[in-house]
């Protein structure tokens, strides 16, 4: 910097320009610079300046490639003469004014001298208010980095009251820069595409346009007794969900010289911000009043309600979340009076049999048709719960398969965000296995007498839910044989147990019918509080648990106790590890396929195992 300002000013001498002229457009700081040249270096620029006349053009050959080299240096730097931030050379340089070229020489913006700001009272700008465009988001632990925002320059106030306004001739530019503090009191500039725990803020430029005399006070002493006064600026925002920080109180901290056409530059510190750390979560289990293993034709459809049962965390720790509020709600307000609340958000494929399902124009109380669906929910954690949050894809977490959602005790696939979302909580969108909504059959007999399952809107009459609480049923859980003897025992035909009740003693659970029988040896079919499922009960009269063998097939009751013990299962289902298909429909319902190829077109072993390429496909 010092050789180009020796030569830019031996030059001004052969050019018949006075030293001085050259010195007015030099910021304060380059000005007390230029100023503490020592003797030795006037005596040489004299010396330069004496015999400029016979070597001229070798100077001006000099500067000019010194130029050359400084502009094609600044035109890489994003701290040039269109705009300031993006790297973090140009983030580090707006921290120290930049040199002048020669095209600043040629036609330079105007820039006060410190006597001429004390003298000028009128373009003192006392106040300045600007705004974003749109909400700005309160930042949150490893959520999106949002550096571009527009920002408009609405009024200011001088201390001449009466002097015109011209807001536009004043801009913020709309690139701001982030930094992180390190240590105590050290900052850096923070180049992440997401936020990290850790003290924050933001920087901006604002720009004069030139031949403007407004200039920002910059706390120093303007010669009127007001010492340090320093020009005050609100960035008015409103920030999503009302979610804010103290990132929108700037002031200024320096002026920023450049070669800009347009003229002078501030830089705009903002108030430092904390972002918390959040606690990460493995697993959600949520409880939802849809039950796909329990629509049948005709039924109606309705709202579903989520309510989460726990959450377990990366380090394994279970929690019960408080209820009120909920974790997640429904980010499309469908039911804003009641956020644990959604639509049916269904897509449906075409059966074996050709059957496709209507899901245009869904409306409550529109009844199913036959037809294999799939239903999604679009989620939005509740994001004034601060101290949990999702896994979150493309970022430092150990991601693996992200948050793991499970519906009613089945895994449901989950679809995260592919990079981090400039949203308070990431929205994942979790879809269920397929399902088949089957035709009612016309009713028939067996030689019991019994009407066929097609009856199966029949109500339960039991006083509670079968396994509703502990305790484990006559044969326990795990693979057991049921004996043969019974005839006609094949699922598709109606064993309801209307009219009694769920018993548990000490070895599990058994029905009691209104006679005071039994069912035994035989499938049982129960409506119970809005659900209804398919269980076995054994020689003893307990209800069965875990794989039963029945007539050749084999059949997967489910063996936890959660209002519903011991139901029949269906469809894909993960068991100890391994991956099984359990018929969804017909006479074979719940019935495992061994040694073939699913209905979606995957394969099993002889032992029903999901395989791909020969190899067995393990879940840990």
């Amino acid at each position: 910097m010092r050789r180009k300002n020796i030569l830019a000013l031996g030059l001004s001498f052969v050019l018949g320009v006075g030293a001085s002229s050259t010195l007015t457009y030099a910021l304060p700081l380059e000005q007390e610079e230029s100023l503490q040249t020592s003797a030795s270096e006037v005596g040489n620029t004299e010396e330069t300046a004496s015999n400029a006349e016979s070597d001229t053009e070798t100077a001006v050959e000099e500067m000019e490639a010194s130029d050359k080299e400084k502009e094609e240096a600044e035109e890489e730097s994003s701290l040039s003469t269109e705009a300031l931030g993006g790297t973090d050379r140009a983030a580090e340089e707006a921290l120290t004014p930049l040199s002048r070229s020669r095209r600043a020489l040629a036609d330079p913006p105007y820039y006060a001298s410190e006597e001429e700001e004390r003298a000028d009272r009128k373009n003192r700008i006392i106040s300045l208010t600007a705004e974003f465009h749109t909400a700005d988001v309160a930042a949150r632990d490893h959520m999106k980095v949002v550096r571009k925002k527009k920002i408009d320059v609405v009024s200011y106030a001088v201390r001449d009251i009466n002097a015109p306004r011209h807001p536009e001739l004043l801009s913020i530019q709309p690139d701001r820069i982030v930094e992180k503090k390190v240590g105590d009191n050290t900052w850096e500039v923070y180049t992440l595409d997401y936020f990290t725990p850790g003290v924050y803020r933001y920087k901006y430029v604002l720009e004069i346009e030139k031949g403007s005399t407004l200039f920002l006070l910059l706390g120093k002493d303007y010669g009127d007794g007001k010492a340090f006064s320093r020009t005050g600026i609100l960035l008015k925002t409103k920030f999503i969900e009302n979610i804010s920080n103290e990132s929108n109180r700037l002031q200024p901290t320096i002026a920023l010289e450049t070669d800009s056409a347009k003229g002078r530059k501030y830089l705009l510190e903002g108030k430092e911000f904390t972002v918390e750390a959040q606690k990460t979560i493995s697993k959600v289990y949520l409880k939802s009043s849809f039950d796909i293993h329990n629509v049948h034709v005709g039924d109606l459809m309705k709202r579903a309600t989520l309510s989460t049962e726990k959450i377990v965390l990366t380090d394994g720790t279970e929690i019960k979340p408080d209820p009120n509020p909920i974790f997640f709600t429904n980010p499309y307000d469908s039911y804003p009076n009641n956020p644990d609340q959604w639509k049916l958000l269904l897509d449906s494929f075409k059966t074996e049999e050709g059957y496709i399902g209507d899901v245009f124009n869904i409306k409550e109380t529109k009844a199913f048709e036959p037809g294999r669906y799939q239903i999604s929910y679009l989620l939005q954690q509740n994001y004034k719960i601060d101290k949990y949050r999702l896994l979150v894809k493309g970022t430092d977490d150990n991601y693996g398969n992200g948050t793991e959602f499970y519906v009613n005790n089945e895994r449901y696939i989950t679809e995260m965000p592919a990079k981090p979302e400039a949203e308070l909580t990431p929205l994942p969108l979790i879809t269920s296995p397929l399902f088949d909504v089957k035709k009612v059959e016309n009713p028939s007999t067996n030689s019991s007498g019994n009407s066929s399952r097609g009856n199966s809107g029949s109500s339960g009459g039991s006083s509670s839910g079968s396994g509703g609480s502990g305790g484990s049923s006559g044969g326990g859980s795990g693979s057991f044989k049921v004996s043969s003897s019974s005839t006609g025992q094949v699922l598709g035909v109606d064993r309801s147990l209307s009219g009694g009740q769920w018993v548990q003693d000490e070895k599990g659970w058994w029905y009691k019918r209104a006679d005071g029988s039994y069912p035994k040896n035989s499938w049982g079919y129960e409506a119970y509080n809005g659900k209804s499922y398919w269980y076995y009960f054994l020689d003893s009269g307990y209800m069965a648990t875990g794989w039963v063998d029945v007539n050749g097939s084999k059949y997967y009751l489910f063996p936890n106790s959660d209002g519903w013990k011991g139901r029949m299962l269906t469809g894909w289902q993960w068991i100890d590890g391994n991956c099984y298909y359990l018929d969804s429909q017909g006479q074979n319902e719940g019935a495992l396929y061994r040694n073939t190829t699913t209905p979606d077109g995957f394969t099993v072993d002889s032992e029903g195992r999901w395989v791909v390429n020969g190899a067995v496909q393990y879940k840990k």
